[in-house]
């Protein structure tokens, strides 16, 4: 196995050439697979549920990551929300899902 095969570097390389395959999507995104245009919106239960997940895993002493749409969500409600959002943000140096 050669340093590229390990380093995952063809295995990238692969990809790009699987993408370049494809015609582009009908929201102009060149490769399916990194595609988010299509997803529908965050509904009202998915945003609660993230913030109550986030809860649970800060209750065992543990800090979540939310995905950035849940997490701007959150800091839009203001309130305890946007105290939890900026919480998360802080607690995970900016880091996100």
């Amino acid at each position: 196995m050669d340093s590229d095969q390990h380093s995952g570097l063809t295995a990238w390389k692969r990809r790009q050439h699987a993408a370049r395959r494809f015609s582009p999507l009908d929201c102009g995104c060149p490769d399916p697979w990194p595609c988010r245009c299509s997803l529908p919106p965050l509904s009202d239960k998915m945003i609660d549920a993230g913030r109550d997940a986030a809860l649970h895993v800060l209750a065992v002493g543990q800090v979540p990551l939310l995905e950035v749409e849940v997490l701007q969500a959150l800091w839009r409600r203001g309130g305890e929300d946007r105290e939890l959002a900026e919480l998360l943000y802080t607690l995970t140096d900016g880091a996100i899902a």
